[in-house]
């Protein structure tokens, strides 16, 4: 179930990008390979891999192609790690639906397949000028007994646009909720909360220049259990979100873009090869940003804080940072961890220590039918590929592969 969604960004500014995360599992001899760290890795030979059209160097990331969306994806980024995580209000809502930095575009807000928000709240971020904002759902991934999460938090130039935004998304919700009565939240009396059939509720928040809006929905008509379950988020979101200091306009490029050089070593777009799906994505992330992407979260979250992931980068790859070579192993582990009805395949030639999997579901954020996960040093870089037609594997995610591990080897 999604909250609605799309609609297109209006207001002024600057731009930029980059992200991070962790896994893994010791394969292969213990050759010492040079520019490694440390023993654990096959040697490899860069010159004797295929990477077909892909780059195979490092490039330079600038931001001399950005717009003002641009720069406002950058402000989006960061407010993510101010996200809370679904499954921490409660472990039963650990599957991914959906997470998206908001802009107001009809992709992002519209009732139809490809929107996350209401295309009813449309007009009032446009009118309210909105700057940036975020948005993740999960669920407890069953039909019959619904359990449902749905948090957005978005940015406006004032406090006074932010409260006049809130009263207007409760508004416009009258538009496909009417009906609606107060839902009572213990603890926080003055809160905007609603439901028609008690259980579905919404919650619209103004705090500062930021506006949270929320959707719960339980499994049967109970307004306590919605109220205890609003009351959770909002434990837990309203200290992150008086934390979330907002970055003047003029100083959003002043931002790091690419702490210690990680997107120079992630596999950038060509013309041939550009995935346009991930780039409003990429950029970097810190670890709390990035779990809001990963399908295995729950068990992520653990593990990016035992390996010592500092940083996550997405481009056409995405790229952890972790303590050392061993963490790394232990984060790719992680993230090739197959599930019920996935299957391992075959590495990519030349990449022995390469994981490879084709998940039995494609993952919601990017599409990818088939992953393969690569240790360096104290990188782990995941690749995706959506297949050839009827699902087939694509041969060229190899060959991805092969250019991102080949990056990483030249990059110092």
């Amino acid at each position: 179930m999604r909250f609605a969604a799309t609609s297109k960004l209006r207001t002024a500014a600057i731009a930029t990008v980059v992200a991070i995360l962790v896994v893994g599992v010791v394969a292969g001899c213990a050759t010492e390979v040079p520019g490694h760290a440390g023993p654990g890795m096959t040697a490899v030979d860069p010159k004797g891999l295929n990477i077909g059209p892909y780059p195979s160097a490092p490039r330079d990331y600038t931001t001399d192609d950005f717009e003002k969306d641009d720069v406002f994806r950058i402000e989006s980024r960061r407010m993510l790690g101010y996200l809370v995580l679904p499954y921490d209000v409660d472990s039963d809502i650990g599957h991914l639906v959906d997470t998206r930095l908001v802009e107001a575009t009809s992709s992002i807000f519209d009732d139809g397949f490809v929107g996350v928000l209401p295309g009813q709240y449309l007009p009032v971020v446009e009118h309210n000028n909105l700057i940036a904002g975020v948005y993740t759902q999960r669920s407890n991934d069953s039909l019959r007994s619904i359990k449902n999460l749905a948090i957005a938090l978005l940015r406006f130039p004032s406090d006074a646009a932010a409260r006049t935004a809130a009263t207007e998304f409760d508004r416009a919700t009258d538009e496909f909720k009417p009906g609606r009565h107060p839902v009572a939240i213990d603890g926080y009396p003055d809160i905007r909360a609603s439901s028609d059939n008690d259980k579905k509720g919404y919650v619209f928040l103004a705090r500062g220049p930021f506006v949270l809006l929320s959707m719960i929905t339980m499994p049967e008509s109970d307004p306590k259990a919605l109220g205890t379950q609003f009351k959770k988020m909002l434990d837990l979101q309203i200290p992150k979100l008086d934390s979330l200091v907002p970055t003047p306009l003029d100083d959003i490029l002043d931002l790091p873009l690419n702490p210690d050089g990680i997107m120079r070593r992630t596999l950038p777009p060509t013309k041939e090869t550009r995935e346009y799906s991930r780039d409003h994505y990429v950029g970097s992330y810190d670890g709390i940003g990035q779990l809001h992407f990963e399908r295995n979260g729950p068990d992520l979250k653990r593990t990016l804080q035992e390996t010592g992931t500092d940083l996550v980068a997405q481009n056409q790859s995405t790229l952890y940072r972790t303590r050392d070579l061993t963490a790394s192993f232990r984060l790719q582990n992680a993230l090739a961890h197959l599930g019920t009805d996935d299957e391992a395949i075959d590495s990519p030639p030349g990449l022995p220590d390469v994981r490879c999997l084709k998940l039995d579901e494609s993952e919601p954020i990017f599409s990818s039918k088939y992953l393969c996960v690569l240790v360096y040093d104290r990188y782990v870089a995941v690749l995706g590929s959506k297949g050839q037609g009827l699902g087939q594997f694509d041969p060229t995610l190899y060959q991805a592969t092969a250019a991102q591990y080949s990056i990483l080897a030249k990059t110092q």
